[in-house]
């Protein structure tokens, strides 16, 4: 949506474009920092992508590392946090920060303004900020196999995405595509749910509980984000063997590389074992040849078997997105992956225009949000510092055209505001 010809276009010092954890946590730091942020987000409410996610999804990273920069997250979720304790943090991560986040405005393309800045062309009308933050989201486009015969199949075939609830597959046929972290968490819930389960595989993936016995794995996997990728791919090994033991009877034969070096060639983590394997074990689920083809309504695998599964669920990962948005700015890896994901410093051709959320770890991608979120925090502040002298009262570099409280989040969905829940939370960890 273009400006009216003679109306000002809206400015701010910096704008975020997505309320996710990342986008959050980016906004909540430069805050502190003294900056004048908007955030914009496609969605009615914050943490969209978590409000789509299935029931019973838990994070695979523990509160302790989940917790974003001036507000923690209250023991009383536990180890582990459920989807619906996330969201409802994120929620009150934003009202307790007092961020001005302004919904369902959807970022098209960021272009360069005339000031050195940036001119962010949205549904709602073009914004103009000095920074710009895209925390968009790693995960934004659905990607899904074009398999030959796809749209003939006469069964239900869905995305992971689309994939709400295991309870209505019970006693029905699915075919889960992908061996990866998705794939083996649904294929786990469907299990319980009871639905009769198969996994299509192409390769073999690393897979690891979240425990060992009571101890958590995730401290563990952070140390090996440090190592060389060959000692912690060994470690790795060891214990999925002494964990597990050799699967290959079972379907699932060694990965051919280590979970830790493919991490840093592919960004795909390892499987995060809830059940699926003692599954497996007993004789409750098995694993298949990949899908070559659909006929009607069977599922050819690359061995030629042919199943005729009610549903088949494509966990087969996500896109960026981000072409149509800055790929015309030379950003971009040839994967979509942002050049600088990791916040800060930008580009030197693209300076003030940092990406939030587009990278992880194998310790956990929330984890790394605060840490991207300080780094763009503080070259924002000293890239100001050196700018300030030249600032004059009538610049508007920072200063917004609208009253921020108009903006400020209070909780819930768009239209339907809500308080911000009183608990154990809010103590303030060191920006």
């Amino acid at each position: 949506m273009a400006a009216a010809v003679g109306q000002p276009v809206e400015r701010r010092e910096a704008i975020v474009a997505g309320a996710g954890p990342a986008g959050l946590a980016a906004a909540a730091v430069l805050k502190g920092r003294g900056f004048d942020v908007l955030v914009i987000e496609r969605g009615p409410a914050v943490a969209m992508r978590w409000r789509e996610r299935y029931e019973g999804l838990r994070l695979n990273t523990m509160r302790v590392f989940s917790t974003l920069p001036g507000y923690r997250f209250g023991r009383r979720y536990g180890r582990y946090p459920r989807r619906e304790d996330l969201v409802g943090y994120l929620e009150r991560y934003a009202a307790n920060h007092g961020l001005a986040v302004r919904f369902e405005t959807e970022l098209h393309r960021v272009e360069r303004a005339d000031d050195g800045g940036w001119r962010l062309e949205t549904g709602g009308g073009p914004l103009v900020a000095r920074y710009a933050v895209v925390a968009t989201g790693y995960d934004a486009l659905p990607s899904m196999p074009d398999w030959p015969g796809r749209d003939g199949f006469a069964g239900e075939l869905i995305h992971a995405s689309e994939f709400r609830a295991a309870a209505p597959y019970g006693g029905r046929d699915v075919l889960v595509v992908g061996a990866g972290n998705s794939g083996i968490d649904i294929a786990g819930h469907l299990l319980d749910a009871g639905a009769r389960v198969s996994v299509s595989m192409r390769t073999p993936p690393n897979i690891f509980p979240r425990d060992w016995g009571r101890v958590p794995l995730q401290p563990l996997a952070i140390v090996g984000e440090y190592q060389p990728a060959k000692i912690s791919d060994a470690i790795g090994f060891l214990l999925q063997r002494g964990i597990y033991g050799n699967l290959a009877g079972y379907g699932i034969p060694r990965a051919p590389e280590g979970h830790e070096s493919r991490f840093r060639r592919t960004l795909t983590g390892p499987a995060v074992d809830d059940g699926f394997v003692d599954a497996l074990k007993a004789g409750r689920t098995r694993v298949t040849a990949p899908i070559e083809r659909f006929e009607g309504r069977e599922v050819v695998l690359a061995d030629q078997t042919r199943l005729t599964p009610d549903t088949v669920i494509c966990a087969t990962g996500y896109r960026r997105g981000l072409e149509p948005i800055v790929g015309h700015l030379d950003v971009l890896r040839p994967d979509g992956l942002p050049i600088c994901y990791k916040g800060a410093p930008a580009l030197p051709a693209a300076p003030r225009l940092h990406f939030a959320g587009f990278w992880g770890g194998t310790g956990g991608q929330i984890r790394w949000a605060p840490i991207i979120a300080r780094k763009i925090g503080r070259a924002a502040a000293r890239d100001r510092k050196q700018l300030e002298p030249a600032l004059t009262p009538s610049s508007g570099c920072r200063r917004h055209i609208n009253d921020p409280a108009e903006d400020r989040y209070a909780g819930g969905v768009a239209g339907r505001p809500r308080r911000a829940a009183r608990g154990g939370e809010g103590a303030h960890a060191p920006q």
